[in-house]
């Protein structure tokens, strides 16, 4: 059964691993104006006005996978390779091939003498153990690959070994994220790499789905580079970085799960509108999620929210102090219509100019702090919030 449960997973877990796997080659690439596509002419090519470096990637998990003479791990990527060549999408005299795979190559298997470690190689030895392996071999599964490489006129399979490369028991996904920190260990300080990788790697994955639909062709170096810049800046000491700048929808459900909610009571008294009480409910969950996020990630302490919340706690007293005096002898009526005036003017139509760190301007995080408050009665809306509830 478990084998079954991994088998299952194996596929998903490969694209996953692959789409890990292209961040960090195009990280270490060292061509100029380096560019990456995924699943175009193989799973990841590496490319620039140059040459091109085409990458088949094999994850295998909670198995054990070797690679023999007819691996279909090999063949099917020989085939891949074979029929670019034969269609004239690559030159394979320039091109470097090469399949990363988890598995481990058999001892007596004359892919070993494909690994990147042999500097000596008998490509015409190589070439007879392949065309023996395609003329011996009664594999259906194997039979396209076989049928791929005999295309090739001779001078063209031994350009295609000459630039073959089998790296065997490579990084595992777990590996390959330690690897994207060693790349990436003096980008950043070292108690900020992890909320940089995981931003990095969040906008990599989108970027990788939006050239999988055919939307864009390629991600450069240079636009990783700017956007490990960009995410860098929000992790300085004066700014943070906004993870849930997107307003979220707010459908009937999730409106009515708020019901119960303080803050939701406290803009009742005023009477708001509904889409004015989604735009609150919606600043709320998001600013309750991201200073969740940032005290888990250590880029704030308890000390910073609780100073953030002073200095809104504070700017709310003094406005707030000036129109309560005004209420006196009010009826419920006229309270209700100052209290929802109030609301409007300082926390809908402008916000309070309190910040958790002075580059740090996402309105939402303020005004989602502030019916944070609320909803613990620290603030309020109406002039008599503190009686009523």
């Amino acid at each position: 059964m478990n084998n079954t449960n991994f088998s299952a997973k194996e596929p998903s877990l490969g694209y996953y691993y692959q789409l890990r796997l292209g961040l960090y080659l195009i990280l270490k690439s060292q061509k100029s104006n380096a560019i990456i596509k995924i699943e175009s002419l193989d799973d990841i090519v590496v490319d620039n006005l140059d040459n091109m470096d085409l990458f088949q990637t094999k994850l295998h998990i909670n198995s054990v996978a070797n690679l023999t003479d007819s691996s279909s791990d090999f063949w099917k990527t020989i085939r891949v390779w074979s029929e670019n060549i034969i269609n004239g999408y690559v030159d394979e005299k320039s091109t470097l091939f090469t399949l990363m795979t988890t598995a481990k190559i058999g001892d007596n298997s004359f892919i070993q003498d494909l690994k990147p470690e042999l500097v000596i190689r008998d490509s015409g030895k190589i070439l007879k153990a392949m065309l023996k392996v395609t003329e011996e071999s009664t594999s259906q599964t194997n039979a396209a690959g076989y049928s791929s490489f005999n295309q090739l006129t001779e001078n063209q399979q031994i350009d295609l070994i000459n630039n073959i490369t089998v790296i065997d028991q490579t990084l595992s996904i777990d590996e390959s994220l330690k690897s994207l920190h060693s790349e990436l260990k003096y980008s950043t300080h070292p108690k900020k790499l992890e909320s940089l990788i995981e931003r990095l790697e969040g906008w990599w994955f989108q970027k990788c789905i939006i050239m999988l639909q055919g939307n864009i062709d390629y991600i450069s170096q240079e636009e990783v580079r700017i956007k490990i810049a960009g995410i860098n800046d929000t992790l300085k000491e004066d700014n943070l970085p906004d993870d849930f700048g997107n307003p979220i929808e707010i459908d009937e459900e999730s409106l009515e799960n708020y019901q119960d909610r303080l803050f939701v009571s406290q803009l009742k008294l005023v009477a708001v509108k509904s889409n004015v009480l989604r735009n609150a409910i919606n600043d709320f969950h998001r600013a309750f999620k991201q200073r969740s996020k940032w005290l888990r990630e250590e880029l704030t302490s308890i000390n910073d929210e609780e100073a953030f919340e002073r200095k809104l706690e504070d700017h709310w007293n003094n406005i707030f102090s000036l129109m309560k005096d005004d209420c006196e002898g009010m009826d419920k009526a006229v309270l209700q219509k100052v209290g929802y005036d109030f609301y409007k003017k300082f926390y809908v139509e402008q916000v309070p100019p309190i910040k958790i760190r002075e580059r740090f301007t996402s309105e939402y995080l303020t005004r989602g702090s502030c019916h944070m408050l609320a909803d613990i009665k620290k603030i309020g809306w109406h002039p008599e919030f503190d009686n009523l509830l």
